[in-house]
């Protein structure tokens, strides 16, 4: 209304609640696809309801049906892949509280979600920009070009410089890989570096400490499943033909629309053959933890 309140307009499906009336099986009432699953057993309960607004949500972000933003053989929710438009890492985790299976896991009230909603940091505040241009290296690495080609927006040749400088600094270029000591101790000074010229010109989009702070989200683990779950969500893994493949660098997106996180990515190397030994498989895994032991 136009003073601001928020007013029922429609009751839709609903019933009389009461402590001896939620505490038992009743009638089976909701939409389908919308409905928590102890709804649709018959035992509404309030976080019922918080799930149906999540998934609600979901479907005015994406304008995608419900029954398509679940995959059923994986039995996880998919609805970053059908997004219009990006959403930050911070509204995400609620989304994901708010339409989990399990009760217990999912927010037990509106209360709980105004709170985190209101109280979850910007991720300027978790990832602050750096001070103009600082270049510095232990390695004597230069920078300057890499600043340069992200300072023009041109984020795919950055991101191949990004491996070139990556690969100098851990004296690896004869070798053309990193292999897992060489991540293990990779200079914090020129990760930090290459990090902050990532976050400022891509305007705290891409960058090893946005891709550390939703590793950490998605289990924060060196291991395939964690890679997996990385990749589907910075936007290296997408649903084709029933099933979920790693793209080709020919089809990452090299603009600001592309999911937060998604660059820098040619250093891990998914095509033409794999970049490393021992940790071929969960380079994204491995430097995000690198990132949590230099504090970036």
């Amino acid at each position: 209304m136009s003073n601001g309140q928020l007013v029922i307009v429609d009751f839709g499906a609903a019933k009389y609640a009461t402590q001896t009336a939620l505490a038992v099986t009743g009638t089976r009432i909701g939409t389908a696809g919308y409905t928590a699953p102890e709804q649709a057993n018959g035992k509404a309960i309030h976080a019922s309801d918080i799930y149906s607004l999540g998934v609600t949500c979901l479907c005015l972000l994406t304008q995608v049906e419900p029954i398509d933003l679940f995959d059923d053989s994986e039995f996880e929710w998919v609805w970053r892949e059908h997004l219009k438009t990006s959403v930050s890492s911070e509204l995400g985790q609620i989304l994901d509280k708010m339409i989990q299976p399990a009760i217990k896991k999912r927010y037990q009230s509106a209360t709980e979600v105004l709170q985190a909603l209101t109280q979850s940091p910007p991720l300027s505040a978790q990832t602050p920009p750096p001070p103009p241009d600082s270049l510095k290296s232990a390695q004597g690495v230069d920078y300057t070009r890499l600043r340069d080609l992200l300072a023009a927006g041109n984020w795919e040749e950055a991101d191949r410089e990004t491996l070139k400088v990556m690969l100098k600094a851990a004296r690896r270029e004869k070798e053309d890989y990193f292999d897992t000591d060489s991540i293990d101790n990779f200079p914090c000074d020129d990760l930090r570096t290459i990090d902050q010229l990532w976050l400022k010109y891509s305007q705290g989009r891409f960058g090893f400490s946005v891709q550390k702070n939703i590793w950490l989200e998605v289990g924060g683990k060196v291991d395939w499943d964690t890679e997996k779950k990385l990749g589907d969500r910075v936007g290296w893994r997408k649903r084709r033909k029933g099933r979920k493949d790693w793209l080709s660098y020919n089809d990452l997106t090299f603009n600001l629309q592309a999911p937060e996180g998604h660059l820098p990515r040619q250093l891990c190397g998914w095509w033409g053959g794999f970049r490393g030994l021992g940790v071929k498989w969960r380079y994204g895994s491995s430097f995000a933890s690198r990132a949590v032991s230099c504090n970036l």
